[in-house]
């Protein structure tokens, strides 16, 4: 009996044995784990998410763009001007003008550097050519003369600066660039209302130096204006009162309200325009260099001036010492035409 139950335990371990055998043994039909199929999630550094541009040039508008570059190179040329106004200036009132520009302009010039920076654009380090040809033009002149084109300069280019940042505010996308132009545009308007203000005292006083674009004028012994800057012409500054005054591009400036006169010469220097209102109730006045006004033709002309840059210009004043051919007609009981008015200041 014993030897039975030995038998069969040993039939059974017997046939156990391949079984557990054919257990042991790897599935050839499995291939091997690799090393990347282990950790399949794990994406090599090239193959990381895309990285978000930095916000620089690439990311700014073409207006952004040009404002950026034009402000910077009008601020570096602002500096300059102003420096050799403080050392080359005859009167007073430039010397304090050149310093107000410096200061000025160099507050403004370090934000838009950090602005700059923040936005990884590359400021330009110098002037472009019509800024230097400027700026030459200005080293080459001294006394009167140096004082009549810093002037008439600086009218030149804060009319320009102006309309540059209404734009800006108006049209560009960059808000950090609005607001900056929103913030610099009052001081710049200042600038322009001083400097329209200051004119006529060194407008016509500065001897004919031929100098583009910054033409002087004086008086004829009859009351005609002779413009630098053309062939002789006479042209009856005591007539302008009432006159429409036309841009370049034909469209109406305004009419003529009164003529700014050099208290000294008594030479006309600048017109003053009614804009908008109705029958002069209501009107923005504008103060327009006299230089610039062509009368040869049918119509009163207002060389390299259109109706959108006179848009931008801000309101003239009146101080206490401005002398104006309406003020001598009223004090001299003359009409507009202004004929027995006198020629200096009484």
């Amino acid at each position: 009996m014993k030897r039975q139950l030995l038998l069969t335990a040993a039939t059974v371990v017997l046939l156990a044995t391949p079984a557990i055998g054919m257990a042991q043994q790897p599935n050839p039909t499995a291939p091997p784990a690799t090393p990347t199929q282990a950790a399949p999630s794990q994406a090599a550094p090239s193959q990381a998410a895309p990285s978000q541009a930095a916000p620089g040039q690439g990311q700014l508008s073409a207006q952004d763009r040009g404002f950026v570059e034009k402000a910077a190179i009008s601020d570096q040329f602002e500096i300059q001007a102003g420096k050799l106004a403080t050392e080359k200036g005859q009167k007073a009132e430039v010397k304090t003008l050149g310093r107000s520009m410096v200061t000025d302009h160099g507050k403004t010039a370090e934000t838009m550097k950090s602005l700059a920076k923040t936005k990884s654009v590359a400021l330009p380090t110098a002037l472009d050519a019509e800024h230097k040809q400027k700026l030459d033009r200005l080293s080459g002149l001294s006394g009167a003369a140096f004082d009549s084109a810093y002037v008439q300069g600086q009218l030149d280019a804060h009319r320009t600066a102006v309309a540059l940042f209404d734009t800006q505010i108006k049209e560009g996308q960059d808000n950090d660039l609005k607001q900056f132009a929103q913030k610099t545009l009052p001081t710049l308007q200042e600038h322009l209302h001083h400097v329209q203000t200051l004119l006529p005292s060194v407008a016509s006083t500065a001897p004919n130096e031929g100098t583009h674009g910054m033409q002087t004028s004086s008086v004829l012994p009859d009351g005609t204006l002779a413009n630098a800057a053309q062939a002789p012409q006479k042209v009856s500054f005591n007539n302008l009162i009432g006159t429409d005054i036309y841009g370049e591009n034909g469209n109406k400036l305004g009419d003529v309200s009164d003529v700014i006169l050099d208290p000294q010469s008594g030479a006309a220097t600048a017109v003053i325009l009614n804009r908008g209102g109705v029958l002069g109730i209501g009107a923005k006045q504008i103060a327009l260099d006299y230089a610039l006004l062509d009368t040869t033709g049918e119509r009163v002309v207002a060389r390299q001036l259109t109706d959108d840059q006179v848009k931008a210009m801000p309101e003239f004043r009146y101080e206490d010492t401005t002398v104006s051919l309406g003020e001598r007609s009223r004090k001299s009981g003359t009409d507009k035409s202004g004929a027995d008015a006198p020629r200096t200041q009484e």
